[in-house]
């Protein structure tokens, strides 16, 4: 009986650490160390829903936003944020109508969509958010480019080569040349030699049983309060 049982117990440990196909949002906090995990160490993008229990667009989307996020559970994070618990978050975020649906590639906003949707667009703007991390997840070494341009134009010289990879660095604002730039130069470098240089990802997935600190570290947060002297929120449902 004991090691029958042990499958299970093993499947429920399992269960219990996934991280949660749709995350409620507690507080400000818990968001903000959330955009930053996913934006610095997994590169996945977070699609999140402003919305209201009242609201009754919101609660037609519900179904919807949860069967989206399973779809998209290895490769993007689903969040919802109650505009009526988190004032903080809805005022940054100047959200105005409800349901507000915002997509965050590498951190920060890339995308917005109001009202109820619907799942075809749910989905396909989340799959271009999904792509267009898979681009911005690219990083480019010093040495690696010297060795490239060794190989496809042995004429130019050191400093030559670096000054290209530090305009790079420049613009991806890193130590390193990454992301949608260096994506983009690998690209019209092979565009002009017919071969690209030699890239490593700047992220390695994550098994999606394993708990996330994020997770571990928000639920161990406060609830986030409003000042009493602060005015509500006004929000109107989309239709």
């Amino acid at each position: 009986m004991q090691r029958s049982a042990l499958p299970l117990l093993l499947l429920f440990i399992a269960q219990a650490l996934a991280r949660p196909v749709v995350r409620s949002i507690r507080s400000a906090h818990e968001f903000d160390r959330l955009l930053k995990k996913h934006g610095t160490e997994t590169g996945l993008p977070v699609v999140v829903d402003f919305y209201s229990d009242s609201c009754g667009p919101c609660r037609m989307m519900a179904p919807i936003f949860k069967k989206v996020a399973k779809e998209f559970k290895d490769t993007a994070v689903f969040v919802k944020v109650d505009t009526n618990a988190q004032y903080e978050l809805s005022g940054r975020y100047q959200i105005r109508s409800l349901p507000t649906f915002q997509w965050f590639v590498g951190g920060k906003k890339w995308n917005e969509a109001k009202g109820g949707i619907g799942e075809g667009p749910l989905r396909q703007m989340t799959q271009q958010a999904v792509t267009q991390a898979e681009f911005d997840n690219v990083r480019l070494l010093l040495d690696d480019f010297v060795e490239y341009y060794g190989q496809v134009d042995p004429t130019k010289s050191r400093e030559d080569i670096e000054s290209v990879y530090n305009k790079c660095l420049k613009s991806s604002k890193s130590k390193f040349c990454e992301g949608g730039v260096a994506s983009t130069l690998v690209r019209k470098l092979k565009k002009k030699y017919q071969t690209a240089p030699k890239t490593e990802k700047r992220f390695v997935p994550q098994e999606s049983t394993t708990k996330s600190s994020d997770d571990d570290a928000g639920s161990n947060k406060e609830q986030s309060t409003s000042s009493s002297s602060s005015s509500s929120l006004l929000l109107l449902c989309a239709v």
